[in-house]
């Protein structure tokens, strides 16, 4: 209505086109926000700042003076504010409110006309700059996207701004200052909408080539004409063209490579990314979530993660929208794998980040095989530390609840005798005959504490042989019914590291007693067999009771033996009875 009303009272009609085109963008702008982010000042700002360009609109037809001027509140006060909270409705800080408070105090000496005041007024525009600079360095992946939707759209503003360099109207200024409003409103509510680092790569390429054409066009048709004396003619236009067409391509493709390092990491040199990685490593060596941050930043992407067997050891990042997974073929034996979460607006990775990640798996699948290890050996010394302990908490216990009390008995027992040897001799020799069965309880108490360190069968009889008296005294079950058990074990044993001969001998032995005690079975076989493992197998022939079959503790000991020298158990029932299966490695664990 303001376009045909300037039409209609013969006055300019730009101005006019101008303030409708934002006034419209705006108060759209203004009410998504308001209706969806109500929190967010910025809807809010947008609505005002439409309604004041709706007013001027209005005001230029029917020459209304003051209603002529409402626009510099929206482009004085509204729109810097905006970009001051922008995109997340807050000030970067608390000393910001400064220069928000001087862009209100400014902002009505600026309508009145006052020179120093516009002065003043540029001078504070331009420092919403650094907020905006500040958001995006320390900012993080869904902060510096919602930015670029700004740069975005300021790029297109810069573009449509060469036409008019180029003396051929401002045709396009009138309108794409709306798409500050509606680019803002896209980076608050839909910034994932596509992908915005492309729309900016490309859009900034084509900015400088632009300038850059323009530029050295002019000014080589000016300095060749100035030199030679000559007037601008369509030769020397042809010429500069040529010179201009060949430099294009070369220029181009170093500014597309400069744009998408600063957008994209290293993503297009997996050499760099890989010297990138490595010179973070030197610099800040830490856990593997310092490692994939470094790879993060190498490439510009929003989540990175290694997952082990299924299970995620460490991310840096946060994991939104599309993943994608590259195997760590280094990783070791364990199925390692490199999780990366796809740039928003992107389907897929690009071939040139599978081509970085391909390089770069091999280095990462060897640190997480490293730190993995690294980890590893921790809990298996924190392992070995704890048994320690355990063990000795478990011989002090015995000592001083066991034999302790037994020896004090005897020395007072000693004592007493010695007392009565001359005055009273058959009370004397009746302490002797009990101190003589004291004495024998501490040596069986003793024997028992030597056997829970470490049977005496292994040493006198090797750990088959061992076995073979296990099976023996385990011929009769409770009840007296016969069972029959038999050992099946290599000739030609080789020798076995301590603790796992120990450890072999204790879990084949509760395996034995259980199927005794409980299965109900006639025939158990334990079958070893040695390769670069030490494998064991229990099998008997019995039944679950009607209770059916539930580990105990006997099955909690076999585990814990078995992974306290990094191997593992496992037991079973089965349709013709019950097995224990045990792996026990013969190399340093």
């Amino acid at each position: 209505m303001a376009v045909v009303l300037a039409i209609v009272a013969g006055t300019s009609w730009q101005p006019v086109v101008a303030n409708t085109a934002m006034s419209i963008a705006l108060s759209i702008s203004g009410a998504l926000l308001a209706g969806q982010r109500p929190r967010n000042p910025i809807g809010w700002l947008f609505l005002a700042a439409g309604l004041a360009n709706t007013v001027t609109a209005l005001s230029l037809p029917l020459d209304y003076a003051l209603g002529q001027q409402a626009w510099v509140l929206s482009t004085a006060l509204a729109l810097p504010l905006a970009l001051l909270l922008f995109p997340t409705g807050r000030l970067p800080g608390p000393w910001w409110a400064v220069l928000a408070g001087a862009l209100t105090v400014a902002t009505p000496f600026v309508i009145l006309g006052w020179p120093a005041a516009r002065i003043v007024w540029s001078v504070l525009t331009a420092a919403v700059a650094a907020p905006l600079v500040l958001r995006y360095l320390r900012g993080d992946e869904v902060v510096r996207r919602q930015l670029l939707w700004l740069v975005l759209v300021l790029t297109g503003n810069a573009l449509a701004f060469l036409p008019w360099l180029l003396r051929l109207g401002p045709g396009l200024l009138l309108v794409t200052p709306a798409l500050v409003p509606v680019g803002m409103s896209i980076a608050v509510l839909r910034y994932r909408l596509m992908d915005v680092r492309l729309l900016v790569s490309r859009s900034l390429l084509y900015l400088l080539l632009a300038v850059g054409v323009i530029a050295i066009y002019s000014g080589v048709v000016v300095l060749l004409g100035r030199t030679l004396d000559l007037e601008t003619h369509l030769g020397v236009a042809a010429l500069v063209a040529v010179g201009v067409a060949l430099l294009f391509n070369p220029v181009r493709v170093r500014l597309q490579r400069v744009i998408d390092r600063v957008l994209y990491g290293h993503r297009r040199d997996p050499v760099r990314a890989l010297s990138h990685l490595s010179a973070r490593l030197d610099a800040e060596m830490g856990s593997l979530d310092d490692l994939l941050t470094a790879v993060r930043d190498a490439l510009q992407l929003p989540y990175v993660a290694f997952r082990l067997q299924g299970r995620e050891v460490a991310a840096s990042g946060s994991a939104a929208g599309v993943l994608d997974v590259v195997p760590l073929a280094a990783s070791g034996a364990a199925s390692g794998e490199l999780v990366i979460g796809v740039r928003p607006g992107q389907n897929r990775l690009g071939s040139q980040d599978m081509h970085v990640l391909a390089v770069l798996a091999i280095p990462l699948g060897v640190a997480l095989r490293a730190t993995m290890l690294s980890e590893e050996l921790q809990l298996s010394r924190e392992r070995i530390v704890a048994a320690r302990e355990e063990e000795r908490r478990r011989l002090r216990r015995d000592l001083h609840d066991g034999l302790g009390p037994t020896l004090s008995g005897v020395a007072y027992a000693t004592d007493a005798a010695r007392n009565l040897a001359r005055s009273d001799p058959d009370t004397a020799v009746d302490l002797l005959v009990r101190l003589r069965g004291d004495i024998g309880d501490a040596i069986v108490e003793i024997r028992r504490l030597v056997e829970g360190l470490r049977p005496p069968a292994l040493d006198e009889l090797g750990l088959i042989g061992a076995l073979h008296r296990e099976a023996e005294r385990l011929s009769y079950q409770e009840g007296g019914r016969p069972l029959t058990v038999s050992v099946d074990a290599p000739s030609d044993m080789p020798e076995l590291p301590a603790a796992v001969e120990v450890a072999a001998y204790r879990i084949s032995a509760e395996a034995l007693n259980n199927a005794a005690k409980h299965s109900g079975a006639e025939n158990v076989c334990v079958r070893i067999t040695v390769g670069e493992e030490l494998h064991i197998q229990v099998h008997d022939d019995g039944r679950p009771g009607a209770n059916g079959w539930s580990p105990g503790v006997g099955m909690a000991s076999m585990s814990e033996r078995a992974a306290e020298v990094g191997g593992r158990c496992e037991a079973r029932p089965g349709p013709d009875g019950g097995s224990v299966e045990a792996v026990l490695p013969l190399k340093p664990w």
